[in-house]
C-alpha cells in the first residue's frame, strides 16, 4: 500500500492545473485509505467503486495498452 500510496500522491503533484484529474486522484486516495482499514463486510463495495474509476478510464481513454516490465 505504501507504494500505490507514494505514487497517488506523486501523480496528484503532477496533475497541478487540472482540477479533473486531481479529483480522479483524490478518489483513489479515498478508496486507498478505505482499504487500509475496510472489514470484510466492505471490501464488496469497494471493488465496485474500483471497477468503476476502471470503467470511467476505459471510456476516457481507451482500453489499457500492454506494458513491458523492465
Amino acid at each position: 500500500m505504501e507504494d500505490a500510496l507514494a505514487y497517488l500522491l506523486d501523480l496528484r503533484l503532477r496533475c497541478r492545473g487540472n482540477p479533473e484529474a486531481i479529483a480522479l486522484v483524490d478518489r483513489c486516495l479515498a478508496l486507498l485509505a478505505r482499504a487500509e482499514r475496510a472489514d470484510a463486510a466492505e471490501l464488496p463495495q469497494l471493488e465496485a467503486e474500483i471497477e468503476a474509476i476502471r470503467l470511467e478510464l476505459a471510456e476516457r481513454f481507451g482500453p489499457p495498452g500492454e506494458f513491458v516490465r523492465h
